[in-house]
């Protein structure tokens, strides 16, 4: 453990918990009650046995023997950094809300200094996923670049347990997403529209396209401030009282300067992109003709270069009582 002093009060907790990913892989195992506990069990990176009336409970590596025990194996082991302090409530509470509502089942152990989390390694990916939206860093992860107090404005979600700041979470919701929807600002007045996009992970910007005419093309040629939201609704959640009512939901927003991409190269990039992804199943240049000069003249391509990002994310129980989907009932 890295303390034998006790769980100290210096800890803080905040945004930024640090867990740590054991490398090894841990099984749990069950004994009849008043079993003796393999003396091999000692030597797992973490061991735990737990005594009760009508059974033993180990946890271990998966790689000891454990003579006689029915086991569970291929679990992972997070332990969340530093020392706790006994006067904190709610830490392990909020810690399995997030996996709960991503829908991974843990085992929890706590010691004298921490708490662990033991994850079936088939849900490692999605718990991962889950508690960095959550705002939690993994050791090892890359830090956080700081945001201007500006930038921290623009991308702050009121609902900070629904704030998703995971970038691998943000661009796979990019690339699912069917459509977004793109706001500028004329001469004081908003003005949005919906539009096909892709996101270029190299550029790290969405390229659109549209006509060589018209509003949009009249508020961005000179390079112009926007916002981009992609989103997607999913169950409708019933409930006793109106004001109980709610919904499923996601969707990430994109703040940046847009533009006309003016050169060729790149514009015919983009859309061969653009064409990767709403036709996978087709062949550039076979199952259709290619991009010509001709295309290029008449087609407006947009580079929006993304300055910040954000997304939110709403979830309710898998087993949330007459849950539907809009379409079943309208």
């Amino acid at each position: 453990m890295e303390s034998d002093t006790g769980r100290s009060s210096r800890f803080v907790m905040n945004s930024d918990w640090k867990l740590v990913l054991l490398p090894e892989e841990y099984a749990i195992c069950r004994l009849p009650a008043g079993s003796a506990v393999p003396p091999q069990v000692w030597g797992s990176p973490l061991a735990s046995v737990t005594r009760s009336a009508g059974e033993t409970s180990i946890v271990c590596e998966a790689g000891i023997a454990v003579p006689e025990a029915r086991c569970e194996k291929a679990w992972r082991a997070l332990r969340v950094a530093g020392t706790l302090d006994f006067a904190l409530v709610g830490v392990l509470a909020r810690l399995t809300r997030f996996l709960a509502d991503a829908g991974v089942s843990v085992f929890a152990l706590s010691t004298y200094d921490t708490d662990y989390l033991l994850i079936p390694e088939a849900s490692l990916r999605r718990a991962r996923s889950a508690l960095r939206k959550a705002g939690y860093v993994f050791e090892g992860d890359a830090p956080r670049p700081e945001a201007s107090p500006a930038q921290d404005l623009r991308t702050r979600i009121r609902r900070k347990e629904l704030a998703v700041y995971d970038e691998e979470w943000i661009t796979a919701f990019l690339r699912r997403s069917e459509y977004g929807t793109l706001a500028l600002c004329d001469a004081g007045e908003p003005f949005a529209v919906t539009r096909n996009f892709v996101y270029d992970a190299e550029r790290h910007a969405v390229y659109l396209h549209g006509a060589r005419q018209g509003r949009t093309f009249s508020l961005v040629r000179g390079g112009a401030a926007a916002t981009f939201n992609a989103s997607r609704s999913g169950r409708l959640l019933p409930a006793q009282a109106a004001s109980k009512v709610d919904s499923e939901y996601a969707g990430v927003v994109l703040f940046g300067k847009i533009s006309l991409v003016e050169d060729t190269q790149e514009a015919e990039r983009a859309l061969r992109l653009l064409l990767g992804k709403y036709f996978p199943h087709l062949r550039y240049g076979e199952d259709y003709t290619g991009i010509t000069p001709y295309d290029l003249k008449i087609t407006a391509v947009l580079r929006l270069d993304i300055e910040d990002w954000s997304g939110k994310e709403k979830r309710g129980a898998e087993e949330h009582p007459g849950a539907f989907s809009f379409g079943e009932r309208v």
